[in-house]
């Protein structure tokens, strides 16, 4: 299917919509009434209180950005099972696969490597990795089952949460105990010898609400790859009311996750076939003291550990004939440790005011002596203050001015504003426009990551560099991102429907990217070596990058116990360097329906993505982009309620179910084989899974 039919499908497909939309609104059409599916308090029926983009409970309609909210029963409908599927949901972003226990998300990019530009939060807790930089993609500690909404914030926020919040922040807010109680056993099957056994209990005392969950998954993940995967989870949030106005909430987990990686005949055996072993925990403590409804305080802190077991062994490749058939050992092994505390206060001083303010102090320390060379333990602090104030000037026109002065020891402090004036003519629609500047940090790993593999010792050239494969580069700068934009948001309360169309112009300075390092050849061995592993640094790109587009967002009802959520996007990339252009996707589409039919639930997506220069791995003479393709996801599912008032749901649920097809290259891979056609295709995933309620 080319874009321009697909494109024309969404097209007639909103043209329907409104058709039924105009069709409704004049008393025509199909009767409206409750949907069991999605309840009244959600997004189609009224405007949500939002949390994320300005730190204060706002309505949908009143904050100065895009936003998309997945609420709980929309979740639960399409039966989705991990938050990268999920994202797909939102326009804009790309979420992309190379393998089945790997995710790579990114929204916009342009991107080469590992995607840096997303702010990823549990319940305001940020989740991006110390190490990268980046959103950790193998170990996301949280169930699906305890998330009560996720709020994507599309745009930076740079102003709200600093600088992972480069170009959007993804805020999961998980349920509190007070929600529900109860247990909760799921156990699931599927292809690939997928198999999923979670357990959930809520339990109440007093003013003390406790919930924990258990989980234990295994898979193989791609047939033809070393991709399994092997993980254990346990979660515990506890909310305890001290008094009229204070709570106390903790929400703590464990990971612990074995999973394969690599592949065969790689030069050198640079990316074998290996096991890696990731264990996770984490404990975060918030404090809400409520004055009043126009008032409040929040103290929270937080510590994350991670390590990562991942060693192999290097051969000598083409200089077996001087060293022999000698193994050097290689580990990209690295423990990291954050440290967090934060304080924000919301109030409104007068009348037409609104402000939240805060400050937020944060350590990152890691701990990979193999990766950071005559480096111990390289540790970052960082300080930041921040503050966002909503005006309402007039009835129908508000202005929302926020800032954020951010200050990472290893770069002056930088200022991160944002100017939206927001025109609401009526009760229905929202006109906004804005600007906001957002800076990218490089990180540890982007200004000191060294890393040199010697000959091993009981050859003849012991000691001797044989490869710099990675080179520091501490005078990188941060990027800069400066982004312009115009919005429009409708509701249609005669369908239960909300259009939100975002057009946007960023402009991305000294863009971070991977690019081919010049380091001194001290011996032929080196040499020979680095011309088939060429050494690599984190460097700033000339020139400045736009990136101009669409977004369209349209949810609504078009008859009884049915939704449809349409997405599109539309982007073009100006820019001097080819390789970043094509790191954009052109465009993408997504049309999902759901439908409840009495005790039958069922939903159905259909995506198309246009083509992408989309991987990981470094290899700078090779370009190579990934084709377009389409994905099609079903579920169904069937309710049964049982005489001790249990209930018991059976779902099935299908993933890539129009064949194989590739998401993400491994540029390394791709270019072993010697052709263009893809690798590391995604094969379709059947799954059963049935779950009881007590």
């Amino acid at each position: 299917m080319s874009f321009c039919l697909y494109s024309r499908a969404v097209a007639a497909a909103s043209i329907a919509a409104c058709s039924c939309i105009a069709a409704a609104q004049s008393g025509v059409g199909p009767e409206t009434s409750p949907d069991p599916l999605i309840p009244e308090s959600s997004y189609f029926d009224s405007l949500p209180v939002v949390l994320t983009v300005s730190r204060m409970p706002r309505p949908q309609n009143e904050v100065p950005a895009a936003l998309t909210v997945l609420d709980r029963e929309t979740i639960r409908a399409t039966g989705y099972r991990s938050l990268d599927r999920l994202l797909r949901l939102v326009p804009g972003m790309l979420v992309a696969k190379e393998r089945g226990s790997e995710q790579w998300v990114s929204y916009h990019g342009p991107n080469r490597d590992v995607p840096q530009e997303l702010q990823i939060l549990i319940d305001g807790r940020s989740v991006s990795a110390a190490y990268f930089g980046s959103f950790g993609r193998n170990s996301f500690p949280l169930a699906i089952e305890d998330i009560e909404r996720i709020e994507v914030v599309r745009g930076t926020d740079a102003a709200s949460y600093g600088t992972n919040a480069y170009m959007g922040v993804v805020n999961i807010i998980t349920r509190h105990t007070a929600e529900e109680s109860g247990a909760t056993v799921s156990v699931a099957g599927g292809t690939g010898e997928y198999s999923e056994v979670s357990g959930r209990v809520v339990t109440h005392s007093g003013p003390l609400g406790l919930r924990i969950t258990a989980q234990h998954l295994r898979d193989e993940g791609v047939h033809d790859l070393n991709d399994s995967r092997d993980r254990h989870r346990v979660t515990l949030r506890s909310d305890l009311q001290l008094g009229e106005h204070d709570e106390l909430s903790l929400l703590a987990g464990l990971t612990d996750i074995a999973r394969g990686t690599g592949y065969p005949n790689t030069p050198f055996n640079s990316h074998p076939e290996r096991d890696m072993d990731t264990r996770e925990h984490f404990g975060h403590l918030r404090w809400r003291h409520a004055v009043s409804p126009d008032e409040e305080f929040l103290l929270s802190g937080y510590y994350a550990y991670e390590h990562t077991s991942n060693e192999w062994a290097v051969n000598t490749g083409p200089l077996q004939a001087i060293l022999g058939p000698a193994s050097i050992p290689v580990n990209d092994n690295f423990t990291t440790r954050r440290q967090n505390l934060e304080f924000q206060h919301n109030l409104s001083p007068l009348q037409g005011l609104r402000l939240s303010w805060g400050a937020e102090w944060r350590r990152d320390q890691v701990h990979a002596p193999f990766i950071f060379f005559g480096r111990s333990d390289p540790a970052e602090e960082s300080r930041r203050v921040y503050a966002n104030l909503e005006w309402r000037a007039a009835p129908q026109w508000q202005w929302n001015f926020g800032a954020m002065a951010e200050r990472f020891q290893h770069d002056r402090t930088r200022l991160s504003p944002r100017v939206f004036l927001n025109w609401l003519p009526n009760e229905a629609e929202t006109w906004r426009a804005g600007y906001a500047r957002a800076w990218r940090n490089p990180g540890v790993f982007g200004r000191y990551s060294d890393v040199r593999i010697f000959a091993p010792a009981g050859t003849p050239i012991a000691g001797l560099l044989l490869q710099h494969r990675f080179v520091p580069n501490p005078g990188i700068d941060p990027a800069r991102l400066d982004t312009f934009e115009i919005g429009h948001a409708r509701r249609f309360p005669a369908v239960q429907g909300s259009l939100d169309v975002r057009v946007f112009q960023e402009r991305i300075r000294d863009q971070l990217v991977r690019e081919q390092a010049e380091v001194p050849i001290d011996n032929p061995f080196q040499g020979l070596v680095q011309r088939f592993l060429p050494p690599s640094q984190w460097g700033n790109s000339h020139g400045t990058v736009k990136i101009e587009g669409i977004e369209t967002q349209f949810d609504f009802k078009p008859w009884n116990d049915g939704t449809l959520l349409l997405r599109h996007t539309m982007m073009r990339v100006r820019t001097d360097d080819d390789g970043t252009a094509d790191s954009v996707a052109p465009y993408s589409a997504s049309i999902t329906w759901l439908q409840r039919m009495g005790a039958w639930q069922s939903a159905l997506t259909l995506l198309r993505v246009g083509p992408v220069r989309a991987g990981n791995g470094f290899s700078p003479s090779f370009h190579y982009t990934v084709p377009d393709y389409t994905t099609l996801d079903a579920s169904i599912a069937r309710e049964f309620r049982l005489d001790g008032g249990q209930t018991l749901e059976v779902r099935l649920t299908g993933l890539n179910l129009l064949g194989r097809h590739q998401e993400l290259a491994n540029f390394p891979v791709q270019q072993a084989s010697g052709d263009d056609d893809p690798v590391n295709r995604l094969e379709p995933i059947v799954m059963l899974s049935v779950s009881a309620s007590f």
